[in-house]
This record gives structure tokens, C-alpha cells and sequence, in this order.
């Protein structure tokens, strides 16, 4: 995004913030909270928004915005400000990174402690969120992974948007038919949160248990057929760029550029794809396995609170802003996530006809279907080291699915019982 761009949307923002009224609390806190988030500056504009709507409706109320634009060094600095004691006092984290900090007694639960009505919020996310039954932090999204596509390669191809029941071999059709030349048919990312929606279309299983799970089962039949399809689709069909292409130019840059088909990627892309200057794209729903049933997989952030934080009070308060109408309806707004308050998430705030997506309901038509990975402490380590071992099967010709299934159970197992220790 340009800076004037990102300057037009970013005032677009604030003055939306600026013409409403507040649904906070009569009486705002008057302190300065630390606030820290992670993405680029098209996304974190968004939270921009809300910290300033939040300090225009409550004079004397501050908000210290912290924006740190890769996740991993936002979760590296979380951890080295709880070691040392000065964490933030309100953090946003996804619910794969969320149960570390609980474990470690760094977040304070918000439980009934919000002024929301919780059953107005789409349960999801929710539970994902939910530890020993106590909700632990407050989500704002309940995203899913779709398929964007690009129309203007769709139209070469004649292809049409696919129908929300279209098939493992419809999918595979497509990235086919879409790639020519320098353009591939298909992006997806070899790690365990893509293949996911795929095992689980297919009747098959992520691991033995979904909340105290002791290893992957990917090598039941069921399972390993979904990582043997998606596995085809790169080494086989070859609509995937390769290891050296995502090198040079990686899935999203290649979609912006127009040679990358489909994506398969969460809400987190709408807000940059929105300001590409004559791209024009869509999104659709996962294909379904022969004989399958539809599968999704949460994408969940919420806002947690320190446990160390001096001004906790302050914190629940905005909290409750950020996840309440107003704030859902800036983060709405802004297009980066999908509201997981339901009526929000229904409005025009998110389903907006004058912006793309055009079939931006696919976003919440999934939501029935959606399944979350396991919440244990070590999912962390875990993910990274399957997107090591996932990456070999994608891209190395003599590296087997049996090789991948049998050091993906030798280099996680430890980690599973770590996290049931």
C-alpha cells in the first residue's frame, strides 16, 4: 500500500470512529495502557482506529498502541516482558500461541468480568479461548481459511466462482487449468493448519485427541489420503510454485502480481489485496473430499490481559470497547477480520457489497464447520517443526510420505507428552 493509501484509509478509520457514540462505560479509567499487536501496517491501522475512537469517546483515557509487524518477534517480545515483569498490559494473540502465557499464569482471566453479553458472540472462538472453563481472553475474530482467487485468470481459464460444493478433483481441475507459463494454479503453505480442513473433509483426524492429544495420527488412512492429495498437487500436477519461486517471490507477492491462481489463506489478506490497484479478486469456500463433508479451520486472535498489569481495571474496559459493537464494527470496517460478534459479523460493517469480497459470506457461511487445532503449550514448537518436515514432503522428490509421517511422529511425540506433563 502506497502511503497515501494507507493515509486515505487510515482517516477513513478514525472519522467512522469519530461519527458514532459511545457504547463504553460512563466513567473511563484515566490511565495510560500498553497495548501491543502484531501485523503490517494495513492491518494494525485497525487497531489504530479503535485506540483512537476509544480515546476520543473517553477524555483522559490513553491508549500506547505497540506494533510489532512479525508475529514471531511480537510473541518473542510478549515472553522476554513477562520474564522481565513490564509486559504490556493488553495483548493480542491467536489461540494456537494463547495457552504458553496461560500456563506461565501471565494472563488474567476475563471469565464474566466483561460488561458483554457472551452469548450474542459466535461460541468458536469462544471455547477455543476457554481454559479449565474459565474464558481466559476475549476473541474479536472467528476468520476461516478460503480460497481467494483471482477473477481476471479465472475469466482466461473459463473458469466461474466455484459452487460451494465443488470437490477435492473440481479444486485440482482448476489449479490446472489455471496454470500457464510463469502463473501457477495454486498456493497453500506446507504446514499442519493447511492440511488440516483437508484431513478433516476427509473423515480423518489431526491428532488422537482434540484437547489432550498425545501425538499426529496423519498416517491413518483417512488422513494420510488428504496429505497424499495436497502432497500431488505440488509434486505431481505441479500447479505450486516452487521451493525456489516462494524464495524469490513469496504466495502473496505472486498473487498481487497476478501469477498465483488461488490462495489458500485466512481474512488477514482483504485489507491488502483491497488497496492493489487493479486487482481483481474473490474468495470461495474450501473444496470437499470425495464422498466428504465441508471442514474449516478456526483463525482466531483475541485481546488478553497481564496478570502483572497495574491497571487491569482500565484493561477490561477496553477490552470491552475493542470487542464490542463499536470496536467490532471499526475492525469490521477495516476488512482485516471477520467480527465474532454475530450481528456485526451480519451487518453491512462487514458484509459490505462496494468492497471485495464480493461472496465475503463464504466467511461466515463456514463458521458451522469450523474445527481448532489442540491448545496445549508446546503447539508452538510443534507447528514449526512440522512446516520443516511438511516443507521436505512438498518439495524434495525422494523425500516420502512415509519419511515425512515417520519423523514428523519422531520429532513431535516428545512435545505432545512435554504438554501433558
Amino acid at each position: 500500500m502506497t502511503n497515501s493509501k494507507f493515509a486515505v484509509f487510515l482517516a477513513s478509520l478514525l472519522m467512522f470512529s469519530a461519527c458514532t457514540e459511545s457504547d463504553g462505560p460512563d466513567s473511563p479509567v484515566a490511565e495510560v495502557l500498553d497495548v501491543q499487536v502484531s501485523g503490517e501496517p494495513e492491518e494494525t491501522a485497525v487497531y489504530r482506529a479503535i485506540a483512537a475512537a476509544y480515546e476520543r469517546d473517553f477524555p483522559g483515557a490513553r491508549i500506547n498502541l505497540i506494533e510489532i509487524a512479525d508475529k514471531d518477534d511480537h510473541l518473542a517480545r510478549l515472553s522476554t516482558a513477562f520474564a522481565g515483569r513490564r509486559p504490556p498490559d493488553v495483548f493480542l494473540v491467536n489461540y494456537r500461541e494463547y495457552a504458553q502465557f496461560v500456563n506461565l499464569g501471565a494472563v488474567e482471566p476475563v471469565g464474566d468480568r466483561l460488561e458483554l453479553d457472551l452469548d450474542a458472540y459466535f461460541p468458536q472462538p469462544l471455547e477455543a479461548f476457554t481454559f479449565e472453563g474459565e474464558l481466559q481472553c476475549m476473541p474479536q475474530n472467528v476468520s476461516s481459511l478460503v480460497v481467494y482467487y483471482n477473477r481476471a485468470l479465472f475469466k482466461t481459464a473459463g473458469l466461474r466462482h466455484p459452487q460451494p460444493d465443488w470437490t477435492w478433483e473440481d479444486f485440482r481441475d482448476y489449479a490446472l487449468k489455471l496454470t500457464s507459463g510463469e502463473v501457477r494454479g495454486l498456493g497453500i503453505e506446507p504446514n499442519v493448519i493447511r492440511i488440516a480442513p483437508f484431513v478433516w473433509s476427509n473423515g480423518g483426524e489431526l491428532t488422537d485427541d482434540p484437547d489432550s492429544p498425545t501425538r499426529f495420527t496423519l498416517d491413518d488412512p483417512p488422513a494420510r489420503e488428504a496429505l497424499e492429495f495436497v502432497v500431488s498437487l505440488v509434486r505431481e500436477d505441479e500447479v505450486v510454485p516452487t521451493e525456489p519461486e516462494v524464495a524469490a517471490q513469496d504466495l502473496e507477492q505472486r498473487f498481487v502480481a497476478g501469477k498465483l491462481g488461488m490462495l489458500l489463506s485466512s481474512r488477514r489478506e482483504t485489507p491488502a489485496f483491497r488497496e492493489v490497484q487493479g486487482l481483481d479478486w474473490d474468495v470461495a469456500s474450501l473444496p470437499i473430499a470425495p464422498g466428504g463433508r465441508p471442514a474449516g479451520i478456526l483463525h482466531s486472535d483475541a485481546y488478553c490481559i497481564a496478570s502483572q498489569s497495574d491497571s487491569i481495571e482500565a484493561a477490561l474496559e477496553f477490552v470491552a470497547y475493542a470487542t464490542g459493537e463499536k470496536g467490532e464494527t471499526i475492525a469490521a470496517l477495516g476488512g482485516r477480520t471477520v467480527p465474532s460478534l454475530q450481528s456485526i459479523a451480519n451487518s453491512p460493517a462487514f458484509l459490505d457489497p462496494t468492497q471485495p469480497p464480493r461472496h465475503a459470506r463464504v466467511f461466515l457461511d463456514g463458521v458451522p464447520t469450523i474445527r481448532r487445532i489442540p491448545v496445549i503449550v508446546t503447539w508452538p514448537e510443534i507447528e514449526e517443526l512440522s512446516e520443516e518436515i511438511l516443507t521436505r514432503a512438498f518439495y524434495e522428490p525422494d523425500y516420502t510420505i512415509d519419511d515425512a509421517l515417520r519423523e514428523l511422529d519422531e520429532a513431535t511425540r516428545p512435545l505432545f507428552e512435554e504438554a501433558s506433563r
